[in-house]
């Protein structure tokens, strides 16, 4: 994104490779459009209005001191901005209810999530994803622990109960998110101890949204670590270390895919999708009574795609082409989604206490210690186990690891973050079961 002047004329600079002036027609083109009311409401007028906001709070997000080094850039100020301007009323109703449809709906972030999945899996060698993920669910555990010890113990300062502490802080934080963690989470909650699961929940997201936001943070400490002590950190697509015997790099493919095959790759990865649906939703719902999830599911089919060998060279650089494509152009539309649909900025406001606060605070250093300590043990680097075993199981699931990976700069390690929600997620509710029924 360059700010250049050309030819010493400011409104011919470029900016997100396109002139300034370009984009002033462009914003004022949608401004017209919404407050007159008269841009549609259709899957087209969305998808154009919601890329064009991305775009320009991203870019400028991304250019304002300190902000992009120190609080996430672009993706937070988005966030933030988007779900404000909702609080304030400032988006007509009619065209929040259309994004509402664009992202639920339509499901446009699963779509999103499916390309960031499914290519991020395949862009990984396969001795490599097969060792990386052998030692995945280790430093999942090493994050629970190291959440609940230090969750307990800034608990304790509070005054709070074993049992407050897990079940109104830790469980709900490292849950795996909200659709997939709290909402199932506050059923178990009614169903074990006979308590109002309406009530729970809305105390579960109350941390879980602190926690989510705290995330970010975090996620740009750990990339600042990251860039000061290069050895804790890899290229930001792979967590290992070593691989004992080095494989061809889908990136190092000499072959230039042709339009069919990058129709071919799209429609495989979206195969990847349904199939996991399927499996979700028919074949396979439940292992040991624990619901699991299509993200889950998805993670699995892609895996098995790349490790059997199944796609040949032609298909997988094309998938890596298709991935790297969307990710690019669907960003802004997806993360100005996220914030107009997702985020209630009035709820965060409400959930804001100094004993939250410090709870999150505490229970997601306690993941990162845990999870990279388990990562160095067994040959990852830290830093990425931290980021995706850690704040990608303390945030709000598949839209929280989307944005913690794009404030870090590890968007290729989303199939590791998918894990963590969706696995990890399980294995906390599986958990929090025993903890009801023994501190309730």
């Amino acid at each position: 994104m360059s700010n250049n002047k050309k030819q010493g004329n400011f409104l011919a600079s470029q900016w997100i490779g396109l002139p300034l002036y370009f984009w002033i027609v462009i914003a004022a083109i949608m401004l017209v459009g919404i407050y007159t009311g008269k841009m549609g409401t259709d899957f087209g007028s969305t998808l154009c209005w919601l890329t064009v906001f991305g775009a320009l709070i991203l870019a400028l997000g991304n250019q304002l001191p300190i902000v992009k080094d120190y609080l996430g850039g672009g993706p937070l100020v988005l966030l933030i901005f988007g779900s404000f301007i909702v609080w304030m009323g400032w988006l007509p109703k009619y065209y929040i209810d259309a994004t509402n449809v664009f992202m639920a709906k339509i499901n446009f972030q699963g779509f999103f999530l499916t390309l960031l999945i499914v290519g991020a899996v395949m862009t990984i060698e396969r001795k490599t994803l097969l060792k990386s993920l052998l030692g995945y669910i280790p430093a999942i555990f090493g994050g629970l622990i190291g959440a609940t010890i230090l969750g307990l113990v800034i608990g304790k300062f509070f005054g709070l109960s074993i049992g407050t502490s897990l079940m109104t802080y830790i469980l709900p934080i490292m849950g795996g998110g909200s659709a997939a963690g709290a909402l199932p989470m506050s059923a178990i909650y009614e169903e074990v101890t006979g308590g109002n699961k309406e009530a729970y929940y809305g105390t579960a997201m109350s941390a879980l949204m602190i926690a989510n936001i705290l995330c970010i943070f975090f996620a740009v400490a750990l990339d600042t670590i990251g860039k000061k002590v290069p050895s804790l950190t890899g290229d930001g697509t792979q967590i290992m270390k070593v691989v004992s015997q080095p494989e061809e790099k889908v990136d190092s493919i000499d072959i230039k895919p042709t339009t069919e095959d990058l129709t071919n790759a799209l429609i495989i990865m979206v195969l990847c999708w349904v199939s996991a649906g399927l499996m979700s939703s028919l074949i396979l719902p439940k292992i040991f009574g624990i619901p699991i999830h299509q993200y889950a599911y998805l993670v699995v089919v892609a895996v098995i795609l790349n490790v059997t060998g199944v796609l040949n060279r032609t298909i997988r650089k094309s998938i890596s082409v298709v991935y790297k494509y969307f990710v690019q152009i669907l960003t802004p539309a997806v993360f100005a989604g996220m914030a107009i649909s997702l985020l209630d900025f009035q709820s965060f406001i409400d959930a804001l206490s100094l004993q939250t606060l410090m709870m999150a605070i505490f229970v997601i250093i306690g993941a990162i210690l845990g999870t990279a300590l388990i990562g160095k043990l067994i040959g990852y680097f830290p830093i990425d186990t931290a980021m995706t075993a850690g704040l990608c199981m303390a945030n709000m699931g598949g839209s929280g690891d989307m944005v913690v990976l794009a404030a870090g700069h590890r968007m290729g390690l989303m199939t590791y973050a998918s894990i963590s929600s969706r696995i990890g997620g399980a294995i906390v509710l599986a958990v929090s079961g025993f903890v009801f029924g023994f501190f309730a």
